[in-house]
């Protein structure tokens, strides 16, 4: 590693070193969060879109565990967290995950925050509901991006730090699978749930892991697979 790239704190890594992953990581949740609008959702193959959703919490976990890495210099512990975090695709992953899986929460109990709502009528136009989804979803990115840092990266930069005590490896996987349980109740705990005419969609969702189980299983350890890979490949890079 290069003098001018060694981060202050021990056993962390500049932003930089770790933007190829967050851009990864904030891709995927900017598709998923497009797969929630229904022209779209209505032509995914079945278990696609419950496989989205389980790949979500594993890929999450570890991303916390990779944020808890992160040095962002002499940033004071006064401010608070949104403006601590010096990294915009750090900033881009996280928001598009929690703007995702609030549209998740949304659509499927079919409510809506104020005038936050993002389903459109379907009398509309195409073009005019696909605008008046991307405003209502990463429209609000910036209210998303505090509300992400106020509840969706303390907790999981926590275990990302209670998992440090584990090697990098043995980390990953475990947080990966801790956070295919948590997607698989969530998705149960919709599915059981009597709130809302939009509650249908979560049984289909749950449904279509029963159905098709390789395709939303196969998606959810892609979730845990690809980011040990990437880890795997940070180390051996230390290692030289």
């Amino acid at each position: 590693m290069d003098s001018d790239s060694t981060p202050v704190r021990e056993g962390a890594f500049l932003p930089r070193r770790l933007a190829p992953f967050f851009v990864l990581t904030a891709l995927f949740h900017a598709i998923c969060l497009v797969t929630r609008f229904d022209d779209v959702a209505r032509v995914l193959p079945v278990g696609v879109g419950a496989g989205l959703l389980l790949a979500t919490f594993p890929l999450l976990f570890i991303e916390g565990y990779f944020e808890s890495r992160l040095d962002y210099g002499d940033a004071s512990t006064s401010l608070p967290l949104w403006m601590r975090i010096k990294s915009r695709p750090v900033k881009l992953s996280f928001t598009f995950a929690f703007t995702y899986l609030a549209v998740v929460v949304l659509q499927t109990w079919d409510i809506s925050i104020g005038p936050i709502d993002p389903t459109p009528p379907p009398e509309w136009p195409l073009a005019q509901r696909a605008q008046f989804f991307a405003m209502m979803s990463a429209g609000m990115f910036f209210p998303n991006y505090l509300a992400a840092t106020s509840f969706l990266v303390p907790a999981l930069r926590t275990l990302g730090t209670v998992a440090q005590r584990l090697p990098a490896f043995v980390a990953i996987f475990v947080l990966g699978l801790l956070g295919m349980g948590a997607g698989y109740g969530v998705v149960q705990a919709f599915a059981s749930a009597s709130i809302g005419s939009g509650i249908e969609s979560a049984n289909s969702m749950l449904s279509a892991i029963t159905e098709r189980p390789a395709v939303a299983i196969g998606l959810a350890f892609a979730g845990v697979f690809v980011p040990m890979i990437f880890g795997a490949l940070l180390k051996s890079d230390e290692d030289d």
